[in-house]
């Protein structure tokens, strides 16, 4: 079952790459991906996260001291939460977002790229640090520990909803992530720095390629630049 998923995550990707419109596959490697690697707010948002998990390495072990002496999360939420990006719920929730955004704008293939290239770029980015890094996770099970994989894929699934619907579906997407890194400390699984650092990846990635490919778009005369600015989030101009 998990394969079978797997399989159709990688479909969905490949198919958006194909058949993006407005800008093809040629335009959006040319055009959008440098875009992306030059919007500077996702830098300042991942270095602000590695300072912050950094000085929260100086609170792990009181905060796993804390978090073992009991169970703070009810066994069902316990297990939604952990299930949400084990069994892939994340990706599928992430998914109905981008086809959503699709029916509004007539255009399914462009979100359901930017959902690919989030996803992906998000899970490589992580598990390159988490060999990388090589740390031990609190119950030894392995040392893929930082940063977390869970936090960093539920908070790209939030950004996304963030940036194509506003804070009114941000606002539960990120209630739902923050749970879900929260559980990762209350199992034992990570470190209070590791989800630090997974909430960093998952907010700047999908940020910076929303942005970039808004900014490649506007370059090319596709559209007229939005009334609004956003950082790192999209707050209205003049507020």
């Amino acid at each position: 079952m998990i394969f079978m998923k797997r399989l159709l995550i990688i479909f969905i990707a490949c198919w958006a790459f194909v058949q993006a419109q407005q800008l093809n596959g040629t335009e959006y490697f040319r055009y959008a991906i440098p875009e992306v690697a030059k919007t500077w707010e996702g830098y300042v948002i991942l270095g602000s996260g590695a300072a912050i998990a950094g000085l929260a390495t100086f609170a792990d072990k009181p905060v796993r001291e804390f978090m073992i002496k009991k169970a703070y999360l009810p066994s069902w939420l316990d297990y939604v939460a952990d299930k949400y990006v084990d069994h892939y719920w994340a990706f599928g929730v992430s998914a109905l977002g981008a086809i959503g955004k699709g029916y509004q704008t007539g255009n399914y293939a462009e979100p359901i790229r930017y959902w690919a290239a989030s996803n992906i770029t998000t899970v490589a980015l992580t598990y390159a640090l988490k060999y990388g890094v090589g740390r031990m996770r609190p119950n030894e099970k392995n040392n893929h520990s930082f940063p977390s994989g869970h936090a960093s894929v539920a908070f790209t699934t939030a950004t996304m909803y963030q940036m194509w619907y506003g804070w009114t579906a941000g606002v539960p997407a990120y209630a739902i992530a923050v749970l879900t890194a929260f559980q990762r400390v209350d199992d034992n699984q990570h470190w209070f720095s590791d989800v630090i650092m997974g909430a960093a990846i998952g907010i700047a990635v999908p940020y910076m390629f929303y942005k970039g490919e808004e900014r490649a778009k506007i370059d090319q005369g596709m559209f007229m630049p939005p009334l609004s600015i956003s950082f790192p989030f999209n707050f209205p101009a003049g507020k």
